[in-house]
């Protein structure tokens, strides 16, 4: 089965669904929120589950989840810079490809226990990036499923 023709099919799925614009937007929001930490491949269960726990749509916080799957060296990265930005540190990552995931594991782990380590500043960039992508997310698809469901729904069938 062709790539596109999966995703077009998930696509028409996510608008389809019966729920409100709110509790799709909430879904992929708190489905995206996992994609910022090292899950150790589990973002995908935890949205769901996180989900659950806010009662927002969990097929839209599994699109999220797995939307972040795809991009994690890019906002590891992000949250990287995020947090030397704020933090004033220079941090030894310069470029995407030099995010390893399990250097991002171990500075995650140090981060909780010492405020001077690396970890503590891949954290500190992701909890700043987990708010602002809250709410840039939402607000997007809150407004695209408001406005342009069936529009969108009619050009991808």
């Amino acid at each position: 089965m062709k790539i596109t023709r999966v995703i077009k099919y998930n696509l028409i799925r996510l608008f389809r669904l019966k729920s409100g614009p709110h509790h799709v937007a909430s879904g992929i929001t708190i489905g995206f929120i996992p994609s910022w930490l090292p899950t150790f491949g589990l973002g995908p269960v935890l949205s769901v589950g996180l989900a659950r726990l806010v009662k927002a749509n969990t097929v839209s916080a599994l699109v999220g989840g797995v939307l972040g799957t795809f991009i994690w060296p890019l906002l590891f990265f992000l949250n990287y810079k995020v947090g030397s930005l704020l933090l004033d540190r220079n941090i030894r990552v310069e470029e995407v490809e030099e995010v390893e995931y399990i250097d991002a594991v171990e500075h995650t782990y140090t981060g909780i226990v010492n405020s001077h380590s690396s970890g503590f500043t891949f954290l500190t960039g992701a909890m700043c990036n987990i708010v602002i992508s809250s709410f840039l997310i939402y607000f997007m698809v809150y407004i695209m499923f408001k406005t342009h469901r069936v529009r969108i729904l009619n050009k991808i069938r």
